[in-house]
């Protein structure tokens, strides 16, 4: 058997590096599948899943998770109630509590170019169902270069895919929008993954939000470091 193959199945070590074992990526997967809901809206006729968002906080009323402050913007549901799920069949309430995103002087209200925005882009959204599956909120300051990274979304608005990469930037620079000089990763992501919690291997918590990738799909993940969170809302 080959030398790498086998000591990632094991667990083991090669070359100074550890790997862990394909069982404790399973536990993983399943600890942050437990906690990742889809943002749907409704339109005429029919409800679409939009964005991802991780659980990290829940009492016995309610759950707060955590998402991208883009899925919100031009739309009306900072305004409205929307729902969650977890799996495309059972819907329950939401409601959002605080954006990292303010609107510019002069921006339009109803504005879903992110030119017109300016803060952090991440939202905490309240779901009207307690005690449920949660991940911890982590440090993104602790991430290192070829770090593990595992996130778990609803790509293209369909059913609930876990991937794992690495970290592979601490100050990635693509644009001049809000996420410039953000995080960057190598793993796959598309449209509907945005607001995905990224989670640490090695810490076993939430360290980013997924927030952009170039075209609808990528191999190159953009994300807001947890710590940019407010402090007040973690």
């Amino acid at each position: 058997m080959n030398l790498l193959i086998r000591a990632i199945i094991l667990g083991g070590v090669i070359l100074g590096l550890a790997f862990p074992a394909y069982s404790e990526y399973e536990e993983l997967f399943s600890t942050i599948k437990r906690a990742s809901w889809a943002i749907y809206v409704r339109t005429t006729g029919s409800m679409n899943a939009i964005c991802s968002a991780e659980a990290y906080k829940t009492n016995t009323t309610d759950t707060f998770l955590v998402t991208a402050a883009h899925c919100f913007a031009g739309n009306d549901l900072k305004r409205t109630d929307f729902l969650v799920t977890q799996d495309h069949r059972n819907f329950v309430k939401a409601h959002l509590v605080k954006s990292g995103l303010t609107l510019k002087q002069r921006a339009r209200e109803d504005s879903d170019n992110l030119d017109d925005y300016e803060g952090d882009d991440w939202a905490v959204i309240r779901a009207e169902v307690g005690n449920q599956s949660i991940v911890p909120i982590g440090d993104s300051s602790k991430l290192t270069i070829g770090e593990g990274i595992v996130i778990v979304g609803v790509p293209f608005g369909m059913d609930f895919l876990a991937v794992q990469g690495i970290i592979g930037s601490l100050d990635l620079s693509l644009s001049k929008l809000v996420w410039n000089h953000y995080m960057g990763g190598n793993i796959y992501i598309a449209g509907g993954n945005s607001g995905s919690g990224v989670i640490s291997v090695k810490q076993k918590a939430i360290v980013g939000i997924v927030n952009a990738g170039p075209g609808s799909q990528t191999s190159l993940l953009i994300f807001m470091p947890i710590n940019k969170l407010s402090s007040s809302i973690r």
